[in-house]
């Protein structure tokens, strides 16, 4: 008598995942309806695939990422402007320009801010390098250069940074209820035994409608193993997947120090490996930390 077959479900990445339960959620709703016996399990199983939901909503990159991307954008345009103009000057050798932009200089190379470190990194190396142009002194040699309104909105954006990663951290803390990892696990557990008790009553069934659904998810479970785990990481049909679908967290992957990083310490390594994810809240991505 035919079984439903068991799969790997650990090994889909975040979004196939979700797209995969949704699929087998919408048909075996059909089926629950019809079924008493059912109600409970697939109640069970639903409320836990839209918990994972949740979470991978949540997981999402934040709305302040792209704020901080676009400040930090800003303030490295601002700062290697202002280098290059100073360098100008000097280079130009005119009075008093030049001994203008000697001072300058030398307050970049003493701090040497790396525009493509981590975000907080930079954000303090850049407190320290506009520390000294507050000076009385230092700001007159950024009038004669024409770089005052240059340095001023560097600070703007550097302190916008600041704010908004502060920002962000506050919105992270506050999610850190909604974990993807143990979403996922609820779910596949919630799944498990709903397919035993389909099985189960199968046995039982004398009008034929658990074969025909049995048979449609055998199907649909080969074609996983197949298209998925074992072959290009496509989901075709229902469920509709290329390893950002439906429900996937799909950060932008400009996210990182200086715009330069991709990696997160607080996401998964490897989001097809579920299992080892560093982090609780960040999926399939980056979202700079």
């Amino acid at each position: 008598m035919a079984k439903i077959p068991s799969f790997d479900k650990t090994r889909l990445r975040y979004g196939a995942h979700f797209s995969v339960m949704t699929s087998f959620s919408e048909k075996v709703a059909q089926l629950a309806e019809s079924e008493s016996m059912l109600t409970a399990a697939y109640n069970a199983f639903k409320s836990a695939l839209d918990y994972e939901d949740g979470a991978i909503k949540i997981a999402r990159a934040s709305e302040y990422s792209d704020q901080i991307l676009k400040e930090d954008t800003k303030r490295d345009r601002l700062y290697n402007n202002g280098k290059a103009t100073a360098e100008m000057w000097v280079a130009l050798g005119i009075e008093p320009m030049a001994t203008a932009a000697q001072a300058v200089l030398k307050e970049y190379n003493n701090y040497k801010v790396e525009t493509t470190a981590q975000y907080d990194q930079e954000t303090g190396l850049m407190l320290n390098f506009l520390q000294p142009f507050e000076a009385a002194a230092m700001k007159e040699k950024l009038q004669t250069l024409g770089l005052t309104a240059v340095f001023e909105q560097m600070k703007i954006a550097n302190d916008a940074v600041r704010s908004l990663i502060s920002q962000r951290g506050d919105e992270r803390a506050a999610n850190a209820a909604f974990d993807i990892k143990k979403a996922r696990q609820a779910t596949d557990a919630a799944y498990d035994k709903l397919v035993e008790r389909i099985n189960a009553l199968q046995v039982l069934d004398e009008t034929g409608k658990y074969n025909t659904f049995i048979a449609w998810w055998s199907q649909e479970v080969a074609r996983i193993k197949q298209q998925i785990l074992n072959g290009n990481g496509n989901v075709n049909g229902n469920g509709n997947d290329n390893g950002n679908g439906n429900g996937n967290a799909n950060p932008n992957p400009n996210e990182g120090g200086g715009g330069s990083s991709t990696g997160d310490p607080s996401a998964p390594s490897d989001p097809s490996a579920p299992s080892n994810p560093g982090g609780s809240t960040i999926v399939d991505g980056a979202d700079e930390g």
